[in-house]
């Protein structure tokens, strides 16, 4: 009977030793465990990062190649006249910024007053073309004649320089100025930047604008004609073409159509760009007679009704009979983010944008 009393002290020892290994093995599993879950997390953190690295690195390229940016050609109804600081362009930047990505530009080549001969000039579709002179050694400014390259008087700078300088001329490059005239006829000069030699300058010499340059696999969007500067419709599709088909610009473009005048006045010329340009043509002054007021958030009056019975844009858009008001270049601006992203021009960021956020 005397040993029960060791045996049971040995029992305790014996449950209390393995009482503690086990629970060095528990915490040293779970030590492991834990271990493992960190290293787990560490890769899958990697994998993330480096699938991230790897998106970010093809909506770059993507952005690149497909949608560096969007330019904008035309008149003051690009450049926003009326609008007290809201323009169609700004408008549409800031739709890309909410809905597609942020770093994404919309370039403004707006210019009041000017013709369609002249923009097609400043963007170089149809270029400008100088009559022969020579350009001096000495950086001195000399007298020189511009018309179209197609002989359509232009009037450049009169009331801006957005893609017109540094110019190249026969390889020479420098600044062209304007001496404005009260009769409206302007005296234009050329400025080289650097002394050099003479250089003769033939009759038809192309001006290589700056605009000719910039702005490579940007989307163009062309509105102009309002202030004329061609003498048939089909000359007005013509200078239209020959901006969105040069090689710095790849095949998605829109062209916006004239905003004055009623359905019946405008019908040939809207079907001549129907068809020269189908979906990429968006018929502003249609959309904005019939949707432009219920897009603005806007009650129509009398006298919008009575406008909008002969296909005429609403009174309510308009500052005067030409220009759009804050409200009218917010719809326009609506109406072009709508069309692009009809014709999928955002779809290759917008898909990689999405698979990003859900990294």
């Amino acid at each position: 009977m005397k040993k029960y009393p060791f045996l049971v002290l040995n029992l305790l020892i014996l449950t209390l030793v393995l009482v503690i290994l086990l629970g060095e093995n528990h915490q040293k599993r779970e030590k492991e465990a834990n271990e493992d879950l960190a290293v787990s997390y560490i890769l899958k953190s990697n994998e993330r990062e480096e699938k991230k690295t790897k998106l970010l690195k093809l909506l770059e390229q993507t952005i690149e190649e497909e949608l560096p940016g969007v330019v904008s050609w035309g008149d003051s109804l690009t450049y926003g006249s009326g609008g007290e600081g809201v323009t169609y362009p700004r408008v549409l930047q800031n739709l890309i910024e909410q809905h597609v990505y942020h770093d994404i530009p919309v370039i403004n080549m707006g210019v009041r007053g000017e013709t369609s001969s002249t923009i097609a000039g400043r963007a170089g579709g149809t270029p400008f073309v100088v009559s022969s002179f020579t350009i001096p050694k000495e950086v001195t400014k000399v007298e020189i004649h511009i018309t179209s390259s197609t002989g359509e008087p232009v009037a450049p700078l009169r009331h801006g320089d957005k893609g017109v300088n540094p110019v190249t001329i026969n390889g020479v490059q420098g600044i062209i100025s304007i001496d404005k005239q009260s009769k409206g006829e302007n005296i234009y000069y050329f400025e080289r930047l650097g002394r050099g030699e003479a250089v003769p300058v033939k009759d038809g010499t192309v001006i290589e604008t700056v605009g000719m340059k910039k702005f490579q696999n940007y989307i163009p969007i062309i509105f102009i004609g309002q202030n004329g500067g061609y003498k048939t419709d089909q000359q007005l599709v013509d200078q239209i073409k020959s901006i969105i088909q040069m090689e710095k610009y790849n095949e998605n473009y829109l062209v916006l159509g004239l905003t004055t005048g009623t359905a019946e006045s405008r019908i040939q010329l809207e079907s001549l760009m129907e068809t020269a340009f189908g979906e990429k043509y968006v018929n502003l002054r249609e959309l904005m007679s019939t949707n432009g007021l219920k897009l603005a958030n806007i009650s129509p009056t009398t006298e919008d009704l009575t406008a909008m019975e002969t296909g005429a844009i609403p009174p309510s858009l308009l500052s005067d009979k030409v220009h759009f008001n804050a409200k009218g270049y917010e719809v326009i601006g609506k109406i072009v983010f709508h069309r692009m992203e009809q014709l999928g021009y955002f779809d290759s960021v917008k898909q990689l944008v999405k698979e990003l956020n859900e990294i």
